[in-house]
């Protein structure tokens, strides 16, 4: 190889790990490797400023008749323009941690949400009802919405006809609450679902048991406008539905119904 040859080699070779290093393919001596960083997911928040959980607080009321009930209330970003209360179904034994999911979510999306346990007499639900949207409106909620799955939509229903809510969410539920452990059944009548202007969404699956479905279409037949029906493909029952594919479909339903009544 000649002068010239060699001084073009050395030239050809300087200038391929130049490129090399200013593409990245390799690094120079004495540069550290970077190291990786988490990119955060999501594009509308601050992941750092978000706090994972809303704070929940233990809570006790009581009701007109001296029943002391207690729960949880769910509290995300600082907003006092709508309460929700979410009565539990009592299919399974269910109680209000069947909502906690779901409370939390919401809550951290600017709803103030209470889950309270009922009562043990079903025909004294609606009482309970009508205390969690008290203590909702004692803690500076202007407007009440009350959530209810089986039981607890059935009490939703018969709480409004004499609370002043402002809106109502029934999750596979009946014309009553049937008998509970002790006392007998609460009942909504059809003069009384008449009076009920309020906004209303009815939700069921379309092959849940003891014939729900059909109960619902007539409720949902027999009730006032405004009010919409979903029906969810399957068999599951109430809040049970969040744990099928159609979870997150029935939260987000959830919250476009909440959205619209800012």
């Amino acid at each position: 190889m000649t002068g010239e040859q060699r001084r073009f080699a050395g030239w050809f070779l300087l200038t391929v790990m130049l490129a090399l290093l200013l593409s990245g393919c390799i690094s120079a001596p004495d540069t550290p490797t970077p190291k990786p960083i988490s990119i955060p997911t999501s594009t509308s928040v601050e992941p750092s400023l978000t706090p994972q959980w809303a704070q929940a607080v233990r809570v006790s009321f009581v009701a007109l008749d001296g029943m002391k009930l207690s729960g949880m209330l769910f509290i995300g970003e600082e907003n006092k323009d709508i309460g929700v209360v979410l009565a539990h179904m009592g299919a399974h034994g269910a109680d209000q941690t069947s909502w906690t999911s779901f409370a939390q979510y919401a809550a951290l999306r600017g709803f103030g949400v209470l889950t309270f346990n009922f009562r043990e007499d079903r025909s004294k639900l609606d009482l309970d009802v009508q205390a969690a949207v008290g203590f909702l409106r004692n803690q500076g909620y202007r407007r009440i919405v009350c959530l209810g799955a089986s039981m607890g939509g059935t009490a939703c229903l018969k709480a409004a006809v004499n609370t002043d809510l402002a809106g109502a969410v029934v999750i596979s539920s009946l014309w009553t609450t049937g008998s509970g452990p002790s006392g007998g059944p609460l009942i909504v009548s059809s003069e009384e679902l008449a009076q009920l202007i309020l906004p209303k969404l009815f939700v069921t699956t379309e092959k849940d048991g003891n014939g729900v479905p059909a109960t619902m279409k007539a409720i949902y037949a027999a009730a006032p406008e405004p009010k919409a029906l979903k029906v969810f493909p399957g068999t599951v029952h109430g809040t049970d539905i969040f744990a099928t594919p159609q979870g997150d479909e029935l939260r987000d339903l959830l919250m476009v119904f909440l959205d619209k009544l800012r």
